[in-house]
């Protein structure tokens, strides 16, 4: 296929440069490749020009290149080039030298034909499509069916039809606009001719036309092409040709859901993208006629010339009006041309260049997109703006008198325009075409306005023209087209060329035929004639003209060339009587094949030829041969032509053929002749009545036996007559018959698809087998089809194994589809088995023809020696020889038969030459062999043979036998079709069983049965003629059971058909079944759902009674499975539902009125009625129907636990219940009921949905029991947890949920679970359904009989109904928002220390309790006080919504105060006391006594006198005196000022607490931490020194640049539900007050201040006397330091200094890798190596597994343990590694690991480790970023390249831009700058619009300082034509840049510049 397409590598999607080549900054557009002719036309002008200027003293130079492109921006547009180039003075029309591999096209389609498609393209170009490139659908399709061609090549039984190849014409059509891709050119010269063929290959796939597109680059509203992958129910998969990226197209947006418009796979089809799904890389397409022609492109990111699709809609601007066309620019950067064919007046005048103007604003389409010259072609045809192709009002071969000629193009053309109606049309001549003489100059000969007489003589689909030629050759021409070639017409042509099968002509330009070898003389050749010489001109017929395939075929027979007969063109034109001349096609043995023209095929039968009777056809006649023929009849419908070579008229329908014909219809029963053998059938002389007839017969229609058809076959005769033959088909007069015994004696046999019925089971033939199944075919033609899912009850793999062409078969009607007339079949053996030994009858009666035919080929008349050898009766015999596998025995009356009997048939050894007496078992006269048996057992009581005896006697107790009578047999003998059997309890008597049946012949019966055996069966067919004297006996296998015994008195039956009414006696009862007698014998059963049609509560049989006569509908016939010595009695399964027995007598027969429930039938959530089987403990069996049950778990059978308790005792079996179907599962078939949510239809048995919310079904096949919240339950608990764990309880079978301790009751008691034991069953409400980390359904259920629940236990029973007031009852509280300050609540304690408790409130809410807020009194023990599960009552004392803290205090006599103050109490100038909450730099946070007000006094307000450091004056926990200074009630704040000056008049009792105020042990509890786990900064860790510092870096590292976060989860300790996700963080505004465990840092920060402080003054003290005042100063030094060691200590503040303490640390805090790190790094300090190795391994082991970041920090800080003091430390670190990679993220962990060999300067190591993450983690840009940074920190920048150049052959595309915006800022900080801008100029070259690629690369020359590289920067990307927005950020960064490093002349340029871009924006 040509040229194949280069790759495109890189990050970029150009295809043409690499990413980073150095090139003009725009060069997209303007482009264009000259022609000769225009070269020497310019040159030429430029000399005219040169001579014109030279008196001026310049120069100018017109400079034509090819290979360098134009610039498309005006030349005083110095901005965006580096130089200036030469405007375009013409436009290059698109040519075959103008086009290239790989350049996208816009095109129409001209032609579509079977194997390619012709694109008409612009300019009158043409290229080919070939069905591999049609679409990406129709190339895969096409490989298929390749691989379909090589299978059948290879195995020549392969079915499988090699010409299934995609049809072109279901998925184009001519006109339909296609964007093509430029495959191949070939120019092939032909001899003697400078020009040669030109062929254009295109190629219509969209990996072409898209190749290289990202889904970043899809944007909404972009216009986009798919190709139909596979078609919905409710739209089209769409495939864009792009691997990953998919798009789908609803069918209501397609054309609006007209339902005439419908796409099929592989369709193109044209779409304006909605919605783009870039996680899966999906989009949605909307297509609809209007949207497509109006849709406009639009500028967007990352838009390159490779994304521009031709075909598209753009706005342009007219750049400037060139001499043959238009220079436009659109889409901000990008130009193109408009040829002067593709103005928007199609005829347009010499003066076309008034109409357009510089800035005029235009719609345009692209034409076509040349990557190799970047030039853009663009249209503005209004055809092809509206997406259309504009309706040709000319024809090929119209002749225009009076064109007009329109504009002359001096070395291209003319423009016509023609006189067509309605309205002129536009045509044009080419230079080549005006004259059949040499023209040199077309303006002198033809001027605008002149008339002129033109001919079209073609169509150019793009440019809307007309070709026309005005040559008189041309005009004088009669051929011109295909279309004006007709069948049969006379013509002269030239003979262009020979070949070995005939003669090629051309008989006008263009118009090519073929003469066929045949037709080149008038008999057969096998060589071409010898007149037929290329250049000879010689006279043919037309014989086909295929427009389509423009092919054409013609004779040069003389006799059709001279006859002058009417011709026979079509089927329509065969008239009766009609006589024309014709050719032989074929010759067959029932007629002549004659063909006409245009393919027209008749037949003359046989009898028509006027041959005598002995003569055959091909003695006389000869293929290709002309005859004369007469119409007898002609079918155009059915394409049949009847002729007769008889040219006088006679009556062919006489009474006598019609006679014949009514007697051999299908299934009538004839005799006929043999007349013939053949190879594969026979040929057989029917006699009828009225005369006889031919037929034939295939060798496997001889037998119903294959083993019978080789020896019928070689002793068939010719002569020999058949009595009883079947006609199978008469089609065409031709009959085909069958002798096989199974059609002959079947009951019935269908012709026509109108006569079968579903599953009913009728005899049949294989007629053709396939890979998918067997074709049976019946009579008349009609055929069913039967899936290899179907043939048998094994799995079949290789059909010929078990069914064989004309093999005889039972099929079972499944499927009946009239309009197709397609019948589905089954021929399953346990379905279709055989009712009737009709099998074994027809083989007896073929041995018996077979002997016959022996016995006449022999010269016998028969086998009489058979006639004296009696089935069953003694003979005399001698042993004659003993062989392994018998006894062979000489009879003495029959020398010539052989006697044998196996070894089982003899009862000890015997002698050669003894005399015996035996019995015969069996007579094979075709083998002359006799069966025998020497057991004593068997020959008791039978009567001898002799020979005198020549009358048969009947044997011992055959009378006794009757027909369909069940007996015991024994096997004797075991043969290939049959067994021979013995009846012990019938004296012995030899009865026969066919070992095989029609549909199961592959069986070995020798491996099935064995001599001796017993088996079952039933006497079909007693010992008669038709028999061949056999008693024939039915085995009844497994597969027969219940079937045999309907074989006795059909007659008596046919009144309990299916269907009928009857009557009948109730005679018992029982809780499922209803037994009633019908008649004497009859009996019948009616099931307990076959009583009412819908539901109604009770046991249905309760209202019968014994001996009620009941009419019933029957269901079925059934027999008893009870044994009984005689006939087993008819047994029937009835119905009494209403709906059934109702029905009126016309409706009898016609099946069920009410459909029954199956498997199949029913849905999920479907209400039914079903019935009680069996009851357990814990599940019920319930009936549906009587032959599907489900199951009904206890705890779906109701939601009252009362009921739940009584669940075995509230049903009764038989008892109707109405149930929802809950689940199905068809793979197990089981099916689930549910009781609950069921409708109300007056029942109390059903319980009714608790819930609000309305019941949803769902029809998925799933779990319908999807649990919502505020749903009612029913439940059983299955575990109670100590403590306050709360209750487990069951609410499905598969399905638990959670009761929380706080929701377990209304009134909190101690130990709520004591009352719960396992098994109680409760009703729950569902408060929260969500999922778990490991996907299971977590569900939060309540027992709170306020919201519904209900305890079925009497304990709790009188807990909850006992007086609830509003004191004792506790709210229900879900969110942290429902506290508020002061608010009582209960709760239970959750965990205690020494320093306080934590209480839960709800599910998601649990409350701190400090210590001094425990009790009024002192708690010595607080764990002994306050257990465990504990109920207590407290008041909330503060609630923090954002970090979700809690403070609550069990104290009486805050309980007991109602008369807290709000803020509404206070009044500004009021003076308050409080208590300091909070300090901060800003100033103090103050808690008003008595009140739940916390005030703030800024620093401003907090003294007299200038105070910088607040900290060291006030103290949190420090009563004050404050003043209120403002109020803003709106936000509920109120300002405090703290100034003496304030307080001046407050009472001096009060001043002096104030002064002498101290932090004692007592007033600081309130300052005590709990347990739970708080923030310790980076700053605690100063005791980790010297090494530890570098095995633990990030404990010193700043928080920002850690790389890894490392705190105590303080959510863990607050919330049991956060413990779950402790990843949260608790966040505190800054103006919100700040508990007392986050003022740990600031004590921490201060007490290294405090402690310099007092070492200076113990070294004034060393050196002299401390004066007075210095010894109060540092009496007060001390006495703060003793109150923050105290209080450090209270609080918790105080670090851990042993290894206990470290201990009591990761025991409060388990989860806290900081802590464990901490640890380490305390045991490392005391040069204990393996303790700290003990202790990384206990973390590892209790960190629990969902804290992934914890479990990481421990093994990074191990791998550092390990690479200090590991031995030797690699390996050390490597096993560690190795262990933490099966466990870590594997990223993560191999980055953590290359910053430890970083960091320690192990680059051996590293490069090693880098090399391997390259490898695994190639799709990652940090990794390679990484490597990057890695090789530039260690100066290896020679490396870098090739790194970088890898990393983007391995990154996916749309990583491209942020690895190489990352590399070249580490090249700008590391490397090489140069290197940085050359990649930031490769990225900005193909995305210029990237502002923030333009402001980092701005930014990094910023850095470097070089102000002159840095203003270029701007001055480029101020140029940019991008939107306001984007601009105005560019020139403030300018304007920014220039005023920190410019002058005053630098800022006005920038500014000017900007008002400049903001004017023209403006105009």
């Amino acid at each position: 296929m040509g040229k194949k397409r280069t790759e495109r590598d890189g990050e970029l999607h150009l295809p043409t440069v690499p990413a980073f080549e150095e090139e003009a900054d725009f060069p997209r557009g303007g482009a264009s490749s000259l022609t000769p002719d225009e070269i020497q036309e310019a040159r030429a002008e430029a000399e005219a020009e040169f001579e014109n200027e030279m008196h001026k003293g310049k120069k100018k130079k017109s400079s034509f290149s090819r290979s360098k492109p134009i610039n498309s921006i005006a030349e005083s547009d110095e901005l965006f080039a580096d130089t200036k180039g030469k405007l375009l003075k013409s436009v290059s029309t698109l040519r075959f030298k103008g086009l290239s591999v790989g350049m996208k096209v816009w095109g129409a389609v001209a032609e579509v034909n079977k194997k390619d498609l012709v694109i008409s393209l612009p300019n009158g170009l043409r290229g080919s499509v070939c069905a591999e490139e049609a679409s990406d659908c129709v190339a895969e399709n096409a490989s298929k069916s390749r691989g379909k061609k090589q299978k059948l090549a290879k195995d020549p039984n392969h079915t499988g039809n090699a010409d299934d190849v995609f049809s072109l014409k279901d998925v184009f059509f001519v006109g339909q606009l296609v964007a093509c891709s430029v495959l191949n050119l070939e120019s092939r010269p032909e001899k003697g001719q400078k020009k040669g063929s030109k062929r254009v290959e295109l190629s219509l796939r969209l990996s072409y036309i898209y190749e290289g597109l990202v889904i970043d680059a899809v944007h909404e509203g972009l216009l986009m092409v798919a190709c139909v992958s596979s078609v919905e129910d409710h739209g089209y998969l769409l495939s864009f040709g792009v691997p990953g990226i998919t798009g789908f197209l609803l069918r209501r947006d397609y054309m609006d859901g007209a339902a005439a418009s419908k796409l099929q796979k592989g369709q193109l089809v044209q779409g304006i993208v909605t919605a783009v799904d870039k996680a899966r890389c999906r989009v949605s397409l909307k297509s609809n006629a209007e949207s497509l022609a109006s849709n406009v492109a639009t500028d967007h990111e990352g838009l390159t010339l490779g994304l521009l699709l031709p075909g598209t809609l753009v706005n342009a601007r007219v750049r400037s009006v060139l001499r043959n066309g238009l220079l436009l620019s659109f889409l901000t950067y990008f130009t193109g041309t408009v040829d002067i064919f593709h103005l928007d007046d199609p005829l347009t005048g010499s003066d076309w260049q008034s109409k357009y103007s510089e800035n005029q604003r235009l719609r345009a389409r692209i034409l076509f997109v040349d990557f190799s010259s970047k030039s853009i072609g663009l249209t503005l045809k209004s055809h092809l703006i509206n997406l259309k192709i504009a309706p040709s009002s000319v024809t090929i071969g119209n002749v225009f008198e009076n064109a007009t000629v329109r504009r002359v193009d001096a070395t291209l053309g003319l423009l016509l325009e023609l006189p067509a109606k309605p309205v002129p049309f536009a045509g044009y001549v080419h230079i080549s075409n005006v004259s059949d003489e040499h023209v040199e100059k077309l303006e002198k000969n033809f001027k605008e306005g002149k008339k002129v007489r033109g001919r079209v003589i073609g169509y150019r689909l793009m440019d809307d023209l007309a070709i026309i030629s005005l040559k008189q050759s041309v005009l004088e021409q009669l051929l011109l087209c295909h279309s004006d070639v007709k069948p049969g017409m006379r013509v002269s042509g030239t003979i262009t060329a020979m070949a070995p099968f005939g003669a090629f002509v051309q008989l006008a330009a263009g118009l090519n035929a073929l003469c066929p070898l045949a037709h080149m003389s008038e008999f057969q050749r096998a060589t071409p004639s010898a007149k037929f010489q290329v250049g000879k001109r010689m006279k043919f017929r037309v014989l086909t003209c295929d427009i389509d395939s423009k092919k054409i075929a013609v004779t040069h027979k003389k006799t059709l060339l001279a006859s002058k007969l009417p011709q026979i063109t079509s089927y329509e034109s065969a008239v009766v009587g009609l006589v024309s001349h014709g050719w032989i096609a074929k010759i067959e043995e029932y007629g002549v094949f004659v063909s006409f023209y245009n393919d027209v095929r008749g037949l003359v039968r046989e009898r028509e030829l006027g041959l005598d009777p002995l003569m055959k056809a091909d003695t006389v006649f000869s293929v290709g041969q002309v005859v004369k023929c007469r119409v007898l009849k002609s079918d155009p419908d059915s394409r049949h032509l009847f002729l007769s070579f008889s040219m006088s008229e006679r009556n062919v329908d006489d009474k006598s053929g019609k006679q014949l014909l009514s007697l051999l219809a299908p299934g009538s029963i004839v005799s006929a002749v043999l007349v013939k053998l053949e190879e594969k059938f026979i040929v057989l002389n029917v006699t009828l009545s009225g005369g006889s007839m031919q037929g034939t017969m295939s060798y496997e229609h001889l037998t119903d036996s294959p083993s019978h058809i080789e020896q019928l076959q070689s002793l068939l005769k010719p002569g020999y007559k058949f009595d009883r033959l079947i006609i199978l088909e008469n089609f065409n007069s031709k009959v085909v018959l069958s002798a096989k015994f199974s059609l002959l004696n079947a009951k019935f046999l269908p012709s026509d698809i109108s006569q079968l019925h579903s599953q009913e089971v009728i005899p049949g033939y294989i007629s053709n087998i396939s890979d998918r199944g067997c074709f049976v075919r019946f009579l008349g033609r009609l055929t069913g089809h039967a899936g290899i899912g179907k043939v048998s009850d094994s799995f079949v793999n290789d059909l010929s194994k078990y069914f064989q062409k004309g093999q005889s078969v039972r099929a079972q009607i499944l499927e009946i589809d009239e309009e197709k007339g397609k019948i589905s079949l089954n021929l399953k053996h346990s379905v279709c088995f055989s009712t009737d030994a009709s099998l074994l009858q027809g083989y007896f009666l073929e041995e018996e023809m077979i002997a016959e035919l022996q016995a006449l080929e022999n010269g016998g008349t028969s086998a009489e020696w058979t006639d004296d050898l009696l089935i069953g009766s003694l003979i005399e015999g001698e042993v004659q020889e003993v062989k392994d596998y018998g006894v062979i025995i000489n009879l003495k009356a029959h020398e010539d038969v052989v006697g044998f009997a196996t070894h089982y048939q003899v009862d000890g050894p015997v002698q050669i030459g003894k005399q015996i007496r035996a019995r015969i078992l069996d007579v094979v006269k075709a083998d002359g062999i006799v069966d025998l048996t020497l057991r004593l057992q068997l020959l008791r009581g039978v009567d001898m043979v002799t020979e005198k005896s020549n009358k048969r006697k009947p044997s011992p107790g055959k009378s006794s036998l009757k027909l369909y009578q069940k007996v015991n047999a024994v096997v004797e003998l075991v043969k290939d079709e049959y067994l021979v059997l013995s009846l012990p309890n019938h004296d012995n008597m030899i009865a026969f069983a066919a070992t095989r049946d029609y549909n199961q012949r592959a069986l070995d019966p020798h491996q099935q049965y064995t001599p001796g055996q017993t088996i079952s069966s039933v006497v079909y067919c007693l010992a008669n003629k038709e028999s061949a004297g056999r008693l024939l006996l039915l085995l009844e296998d497994s597969s027969r059971s219940g079937v045999v015994s309907s074989l006795k008195k059909v007659q008596k039956d046919v009144k309990f058909e299916p269907g009928s009414l009857v009557e009948g006696k109730v005679v018992s009862i029982e809780p499922l079944q209803l037994n009633m007698r019908i008649g004497k014998t009859v009996k019948g059963r009616v099931h307990v759902t076959e009583v009412l049609d819908a539901y109604e509560p009770g046991i249905p049989f309760s209202r019968f009674q014994f001996g009620q006569v009941l009419t019933a509908k029957v269901l079925t016939r059934l027999r008893s499975s009870k044994k009984r010595k005689r006939s087993t009695p008819l047994e029937v399964q009835l119905s009494l539902r209403p709906s059934e027995v109702s029905q009126t007598s016309s409706d009898i027969g016609t099946g069920r009125s009410v459909g029954i429930l199956t498997f199949e039938t029913i849905t999920v959530g479907q209400v039914v009625t079903a019935y009680v089987q069996e009851v357990k403990d814990d599940w019920a069996w319930l009936l549906l129907s009587a032959h599907l049950r489900g199951r009904l778990s206890i705890l779906h059978s109701s939601n009252d636990p009362i009921e739940l308790e009584q669940f075995s005792k509230r049903f009764c079996i038989g008892e109707a219940l109405q149930c929802r179907i809950l689940s199905l599962d068809h793979k197990k078939g089981t099916l689930d009921l549910s009781l609950r949510n069921i409708p109300s239809k007056g029942t109390s048995r059903v319980s009714m949905p608790l819930t609000v919310d309305e019941e949803k079904t769902s029809e998925t096949e799933k779990n319908l029991e999807e649990f919502k919240k505020g749903d009612i339950v029913a439940g059983r608990i299955v575990r109670t947890l100590p403590g306050i764990g709360g209750l487990r309880v069951q609410v499905a079978p598969h399905m638990f949920g959670q009761v929380h301790v706080t929701d377990i009751a209304d009134i909190f008691e101690d130990n709520p679970t004591s009352s719960f034991k396992e098994g109680q069953f409760v009703r729950c409400k569902i408060l929260e359904v969500c999922k778990g980390t490991n996907g299971n359904t977590l569900i939060d259920l309540s027992l709170r009989k306020s919201l519904g629940g209900h305890v079925n236990s009497p304990k709790t029973s009188v807990s909850q109904n006992r007086g609830q007031g509003a004191v004792n009852v506790a709210p229900c509280l879900e969110n942290i928002e429902d506290l508020k300050p002061n608010m009582e609540v209960q709760g239970y304690i959750k965990s205690v220390s020494s320093k306080g408790c934590f209480v839960t409130l709800a599910r998601h809410i649990d409350a701190r309790i400090l210590l001094s807020n425990l009790s009024d009194s002192y708690t010595e023990d607080p764990s002994e006080a306050f257990p465990v599960g504990k109920m207590v009552k407290g008041r909330i004392i503060s609630v923090e919504p954002l970090s979700k803290r809690v403070e609550m205090s069990l104290k009486r006599s805050p309980l007991l105060s109602t008369n807290l103050q709000t803020i509404n109490s206070f009044r500004v100038g009021q003076l308050v006391s409080g208590t300091i909450r909070q300090v901060e730099t800003f100033g103090v946070f103050v808690a008003i006594e008595q009140s739940e007000v916390v005030g703030m006094c800024h620093i401003s307000e907090a003294s007299d006198s200038y105070m910088e450091n607040l900290g060291l004056h006030y103290a949190v926990g420090q009563k004050v005196v404050a003043k209120i200074l403002k109020i803003d009630l709106e936000k509920g704040r109120v300002s405090l000022g703290l100034k003496d000056s304030y307080c001046v008049n407050f009472t001096e009792k009060f001043k002096l607490q104030l002064s002498s105020q101290s932090l004692s042990v007592e007033e600081s509890d309130e300052e005590i931490l709990s347990e739970s786990k708080y923030v310790i900064t980076n700053a605690a860790s100063d005791d980790c020194e010297g090494s530890n510092k570098d095995i633990f870096p990030f404990l010193l590292s700043n928080e920002k640049e850690s790389p890894f976060e490392l705190n105590f989860n303080e959510q863990e300790a607050f919330s049991s539900r956060a413990h779950e996700d402790s990843g949260l963080k608790s966040s505190v505004l800054p103006l919100d007050v700040m508990l007392e465990e986050e003022l740990m840092e600031v004590g921490m920060h201060s007490e290294p201040e405090a402690e310099e402080h007092h070492s200076e003054i113990q070294k004034v003290d060393q050196s002299k006397k401390l004066s007075k005042r210095a010894r109060l100063t540092l009496k007060k030094d001390r006495e703060k330091a003793i109150q923050a060691a105290e209080l450090k200590h209270l609080e918790g503040n105080q670090l851990p200094e042993t290894v206990d303490d470290y201990e009591k640390l990761v025991h409060s805090s388990p989860n806290s890798s900081f802590i464990w790190i901490k640890y380490m790094a305390f045991l490392l300090s005391i040069a204990d190596v393996d303790k700290a190795r003990s202790v990384a391994e206990r973390a590892l082991e209790i960190i629990n597994f969902r804290e992934e970041a914890e479990k990481m920090n421990v093994w990074v800080a191990l791998m550092n343990l390990e690479n200090t003091y590991g031995n030797p430390p690699k390996e050390a670190v490597l096993n560690v590694f190795q262990r933490a990679l099966q466990l870590c993220d594997p990223k993560k962990l191999h980055l953590a690991l290359l910053g430890l060999y970083e960091r320690t300067n192990q680059d051996d190591m590293s490069d090693e480790l880098l090399k391997k993450m390259t490898r695994k983690f190639k799709a990652s840009a940090k990794i390679w970023l990484r490597q990057l940074q890695n090789l530039l920190n260690r100066g290896m920048e020679d490396s870098v390249q090739k790194v970088f150049d890898t990393a983007l052959l391995s990154l996916p595309r749309h990583k491209h831009i942020k690895f190489i915006t990352h590399a070249a800022i580490m090249e700008f900080k590391s490397g090489s700058p140069e290197r940085g801008r050359a990649m930031f100029e490769g990225v900005l070259r193909n995305y210029p619009k990237r502002t923030d690629l333009w402001s980092v690369y701005i930014d990094q020359e910023v850095r470097l300082g070089d102000q002159t590289v840095v203003r270029a920067l701007f001055e480029r990307v101020t140029c940019l034509d991008l939107p306001p927005k984007k601009m105005k950020f560019l020139f403030k960064k300018y304007l920014d840049y220039e005023k920190a490093h410019g002058d005053e002349g630098r800022i006005e340029h920038v500014k000017s510049k900007a008002m400049e871009f903001v004017e023209t924006n403006m105009s």
